[in-house]
């Protein structure tokens, strides 16, 4: 392969290359964009449930229901935290 080819032909990789990377870095910027608008929808929603002011379908109710028992795991580490954090105060 002549010196001037293998060139070009390493340079239209390189190009290539750092094209797909762009594009991979594009989609995961996009991913987390959607990962939080959803987890917006999802949190908007299930606020009004607890309002009363929507009615879940029932292909929903479970969803939402793990969701409140997530919820309700998730307060009682968050005291069972505060309260180990309340037996010995910080030093400083």
């Amino acid at each position: 392969m002549q010196p001037v080819k293998f060139f070009e032909t390493l340079r239209d990789r390189v190009v290539l290359r750092s094209q797909i990377g762009k594009r991979k870095l594009d989609r995961s910027a996009t991913r987390r964009e959607l990962d939080h608008a959803s987890r917006e929808l999802g949190e908007r929603f299930a606020a009004l449930v607890r309002r009363g002011r929507v009615e879940v379908p029932g292909e929903l109710t479970v969803f939402l229901d793990a969701v409140r028992l997530l919820e309700e795991k998730l307060a009682a580490q968050e005291k069972d935290i505060a309260e180990l954090e309340g037996e010995f105060p910080r030093r400083k």
